[in-house]
């Protein structure tokens, strides 16, 4: 039983959920920052026989009643949104490889193999159990996807979820996988970075403002999000490649036997290690002019930790200890989030 439990633990692999808690923190940030950047006024309704317009009838966004719960309750939901649905796709992953033979190497404890023993090819766990497993944390994403809704007054993103999970399910199930056809790191990069982000963004931004009087303050910005949640975004989905891309790496050569065309197989192994390197470095140079931007010119003192960051990933990598750099990628991506939301969040406080 206690052996189950730990395989069961595995099977959520946690290395892999920093790529989707990364992209909502970031998106919280970004969301944070326009928010004071709108004019980060709000009209509070005024006093008896007082103005609208006087001057203490006028409150920063945070100080509106309940503004506050909002953002973090916003965010909360879209964190638990991201979560399950990452854990879906992880078990949905699991099932779809091992029933397909893609993990026949996956069987045994990974102290022995050198790699994550799996649920399904360990053959310890019925195959319909891992689906069903995927299907609970589909749910539950769904009701706080349908939460996020109806928070934001903004219906039409359930759609935007019924197209994650479908994304997430033909990644490596049904009769065309894409993830079997190289694609899977631009659908990360799409899902993990665009939407998770952009939508967090989003999605506070119009929660908060639904407290205000008149709508936005500032109609220019009443699409809620701006160029810094876009550069963020692109950020995030870039990391969040970097992980699938060291996870590609390693499975290089029983993808290749069992016909799953990554883009590691499609290029090579050395193509593949020299790009994701590249990729590392690329990454935090990115990240610099960002956390300039958000807390100007500070933010490049609090990007400095992403350097070394990148340098133990780099050197992970090049010495192919596959499961110390599949930690440092996700430290690596975690540490950008952290980057983003001190930035965001020192300038906001300095704005005050």
């Amino acid at each position: 039983m206690m052996r189950h439990g730990r395989l069961w633990v595995e099977g959520l692999r946690p290395r892999t959920l920093p790529a989707s808690v990364a992209p909502v923190a970031v998106g919280a940030a970004a969301a944070w920052r326009l928010l004071t950047d709108m004019g980060s006024r709000v009209v509070a309704p005024p006093a008896t026989g007082r103005s609208a317009d006087s001057a203490d009838a006028v409150l920063a966004w945070s100080a509106w009643p309940g503004a506050t719960f909002r953002f973090f309750g916003a965010m909360v939901l879209c964190l638990a949104v991201a979560l399950f649905l990452q854990i879906a796709v992880n078990f949905a992953n699991d099932y779809s490889d091992g029933i397909r033979g893609t993990d026949g190497d996956r069987g045994g404890d990974e102290s022995r193999s050198g790699k994550p023993q799996r649920l399904t090819a360990s053959g310890l766990v019925e195959p319909q159990s891992v689906l069903l497993a995927a299907g609970v944390a589909a749910a539950v994403a769904c009701v706080c996807g349908l939460a996020v809704a109806a928070v934001s007054h903004q219906y039409w993103i359930v759609l935007v979820g019924v197209c994650c999970l479908l994304a997430g399910w033909f990644y490596t199930g049904g009769s065309h996988p894409y993830g079997y056809a190289g694609w899977g790191e631009w659908f990360v990069f799409l899902f993990f970075g665009l939407v998770a982000t952009l939508g967090t963004q989003f999605v506070i931004v119009h929660t908060v403002m639904i407290g205000h009087p008149s709508g936005f303050p500032d109609p220019g910005h009443a699409l809620g999000v701006d160029w810094a949640g876009l550069l963020a975004a692109a950020c995030s989905g870039w990391y969040a490649v970097l992980v699938l891309m060291v996870n590609n790496l390693r499975d290089v050569a029983e993808d290749e036997m069992s016909g799953k065309r990554t883009l590691a197989v499609r290029l090579g192994v050395s193509r593949a290690r020299a790009l994701l390197q590249f990729g590392t470095v690329g990454g935090a140079v990115a990240t610099l002019p960002l956390a300039v931007t958000l807390w100007t010119p500070w933010g490049a003192l609090i990007w400095l930790p992403l350097v070394p960051a990148s340098v133990s990933t780099m050197r992970a990598v090049h010495a192919g200890d596959f499961p110390r750099s599949l930690g440092a990628a996700g430290r690596q991506l975690l540490l950008f989030a952290v980057v983003m939301v001190i930035s965001a969040g020192c300038a906001a406080i300095a704005a005050f």
